[in-house]
């Protein structure tokens, strides 16, 4: 009798973890029914962000083929991450859907930030008015209706244009064949130039020589998932007589940078770009500094 007695709680219990799991998950799903799309509109459609300030320059963004590209106020690869971000405000939910009849209230009378997106037959608009003081929300109106979405797009698109920048100095398409180190005072003698071949390294220079495992080891602290920790527009003054090193890619196009500063932080000036990228020196030394080996000359 107490063994059965045992088996009924034990089912009891069962069945009273399985109603409060089914509950939940019921209130779940009648919460997600409730949510209002923004829009159902399909985000591969645009090409074309513009995000406008009442007292400021626009920040324009614009799609290409090899992906997003700051336009506005600076010219320089976008960093995606952020774009998509702001795209993604047009695929949002919200708890609430009102007719825009009391701009006012909002704050959608005089917003503070607007963002257009263009595609080739599409402009839509989304305005964003004032936060909801319980739960730091923001409200925004698209086409006909007031939204109420997380602050955090409003946020993303209100950065400084530099941090919305791609900090890699080479781009996620840019395939990276040959170094060419020769003309640094620490490889001057040597003449470095690095093949990053496939599937082996190899090397040109003066009693130099590779250790395979090594450069593989070099090439995935460095230049693999390079990013910078800040980058900005550079005018270079070439009176200074910066010294430079090449990158060429794959598809034989070359990219020349100038080693602006080397302590207390390294900074490079990519010349095609005519940005300056900013790096820790202790990345920055290993960065221009790859696992090889000088042979001593034979007497």
């Amino acid at each position: 009798m107490k063994f059965r007695w045992l088996i009924n709680i034990a089912l009891l219990v069962v069945v009273v973890l399985g109603g409060i799991y089914a509950l939940k998950i019921s209130k779940k799903e009648v919460i997600e029914d409730n949510l209002f799309e923004v829009s159902n509109l399909k985000l591969s459609a645009f090409d074309q962000i513009n995000i406008q300030f009442p007292s400021k320059q626009s920040t324009v963004f614009k799609l290409t083929n090899q992906g997003w590209f700051m336009t506005q106020p600076h010219q320089a690869r976008a960093d995606e991450l952020y774009v998509y971000r702001i795209l993604a405000v047009l695929a949002t939910k919200s708890p609430i859907k009102i007719a825009s009849m009391d701009l006012e209230k909002y704050g959608l009378d005089k917003p503070q930030l607007k963002i257009n997106f263009s595609g080739a037959n599409q402009n839509e608009q989304v305005i964003f008015g004032t936060y909801n003081p319980v739960n730091e929300d923001q409200y925004i109106l698209f086409k006909d209706s007031i939204y109420l979405i997380s602050g955090g797009f409003s946020e993303t698109s209100s950065y400084e244009p530099l941090e919305l920048i791609d900090k890699k100095p080479i781009a996620a398409y840019e395939d990276i064949a040959v170094f060419d180190f020769s003309r640094l005072e620490q490889w001057q003698e040597a003449r470095l130039k690095v093949n990053r071949g496939a599937p082996e390294w190899s090397v040109l220079g003066n009693n130099v020589k590779v250790v395979q495992g090594q450069m593989d080891e070099w090439f995935d602290l460095t230049w693999a998932n390079l990013q910078a920790t800040s980058v900005e527009p550079y005018k270079m003054d070439a009176r200074i007589g910066y010294k430079s090193f090449d990158i060429t890619l794959s598809d034989k196009k070359r990219i020349t940078f100038y080693r602006i500063q080397e302590s207390p932080k390294l900074t490079l000036f990519r010349k095609d770009e005519g940005l300056l990228y900013h790096f820790p020196s202790d990345l920055g030394f290993t960065m221009l500094n790859p696992h090889v080996i000088i042979d001593s000359p034979q007497n």
